[in-house]
């Protein structure tokens, strides 16, 4: 059976023929992710996620524009990209330890109002950050960027990083107690 032939079962919502293109297809999809990950459980998710997306897609599929093949490599691709980035950002999630995030006050995150005010307190200090302070702490508490990375990309040293990350939790702590709702 063609591909196009193919195409025009699935969209239809034909399940076999997504069995079908599986079959044809499911080893180039296996090659191309197993070229970027060496765990089968992570080409395994690339291949399973490619069809998904393929039988999400199938009404925007237009095999005038490209063959079914490289709408499938092309949907492995954004596949691959999403799992790097997901991948990257746990990483980076990793890197803050816990005793890093402690500001030694507790916060009230239960009421509504009180969370509301202690964000807007948290966000009104660090617009009040000098520069480079306020992207440092942006790019490390909200990005979770390692410090060794906000180092090379401010141009600063590391230790001067660590000291200007210091200021602004003891800052933050600062105005928290002052204009927050602690429990």
């Amino acid at each position: 059976m063609t591909d196009l032939q193919l195409t025009e079962r699935m969209r239809s919502g034909d399940e076999a023929a997504l069995q079908e293109i599986i079959k044809k297809y499911g080893r180039l999809v296996t090659g191309i992710a197993s070229g970027i990950f060496e765990s089968d459980t992570d080409i395994e998710e690339i291949r399973s996620d490619t069809f998904f997306k393929l039988w999400r897609a199938r009404h925007d599929i237009d095999t005038d524009r490209k063959s079914l093949k490289n709408y499938i490599c092309m949907i492995a691709r954004s596949c691959i990209s999403d799992k790097l980035r997901y991948m990257n950002r746990i990483k980076r999630q990793e890197v803050i330890p816990k005793a890093e995030n402690d500001l030694g006050i507790e916060l009230n995150y239960e009421d509504k109002e009180a969370r509301e005010l202690n964000r807007n307190t948290v966000i009104a200090c660090i617009s009040t950050m000098p520069s480079p302070d306020k992207q440092v702490f942006i790019d490390r508490y909200y990005f979770n960027m390692p410090v060794k990375d906000i180092a090379k990309r401010e141009h600063l040293s590391e230790k001067k990083v660590e000291n200007i990350l210091y200021r602004g939790r003891k800052r933050l702590k600062e105005a928290l107690l002052k204009g927050g709702i602690l429990l």
